[in-house]
């Protein structure tokens, strides 16, 4: 039997702090959402992007 090798766990370290950076993002949206539109107007937090339908590695902008 070989040993799991290096980048085995690199790769899975890779996807784990994607799912970890996804949830923060998640739960930092819901926390905005969360407050009143007057106060997330002050913040500077936009409304409701409808063109950002999911995370690409375009991003925003659409590059």
């Amino acid at each position: 039997m070989t040993p799991l090798s290096p980048r085995f766990f690199r790769t899975v370290r890779t996807y784990a702090g994607r799912l970890r950076a996804m949830h923060d993002e998640f739960r930092m949206a819901h926390f905005m959402y969360s407050l009143p539109e007057d106060i997330r107007k002050d913040i500077g937090w936009p409304d409701f992007d409808g063109d950002r339908i999911g995370r690409g590695r375009q991003g925003r902008a659409g590059n």
